[in-house]
């Protein structure tokens, strides 16, 4: 069968536009993208293993400039941030802190968990909240 050649134009053309069209639509979907740090010297990062007696931890209020997150691996731990009621965490159970607001862990007995922390290079993994905001240290009288 012999197909002119501007039937093949056309069926060319028809392939190219359906092809356009599903590239349109992905990027579409992409409203805005800006790179804060790309771990090249820009990112401060921890990662650590903390493991406490019966006596307990309390963190005091503070503040990360970054993102943390902390996975309980024994025993159990309050976590307070954006409410005066704690969260209580349990073996499994994982967490993301959100940077800059203050938040508080607290232990009453021996407990296993684990921390990462991301930072921005330069900035300190954690500040006193009475450091970053003294005029509301504890947000929970």
């Amino acid at each position: 069968m012999h197909v002119p050649r501007s039937k093949w134009f056309l069926v060319l053309l028809l392939a190219l536009i359906a092809a356009g069209a599903v590239v349109t639509v992905a990027a579409a979907a992409v409203i805005s993208r800006q790179t804060f740090a790309d771990g090249e010297g820009g990112l401060r990062y921890r990662f650590e293993k903390t493991t406490v007696d019966a006596s307990g931890f309390d963190s005091g209020w503070h503040i990360h400039p970054g993102l943390v997150i902390v996975q309980v691996e024994a025993g159990s731990a309050q976590f307070y941030q954006g409410s005066c009621t704690p969260k209580t965490l349990n073996p499994g159970d994982t967490l993301v802190e959100v940077p800059w607001k203050p938040a508080r862990f607290v232990t009453t007995g021996s407990a296993v968990w684990t921390t990462s922390l991301l930072v921005p290079a330069g900035q300190q993994l954690s500040v006193p909240l009475a450091t970053y905001s003294p005029q509301q240290a504890n947000p929970c009288p």
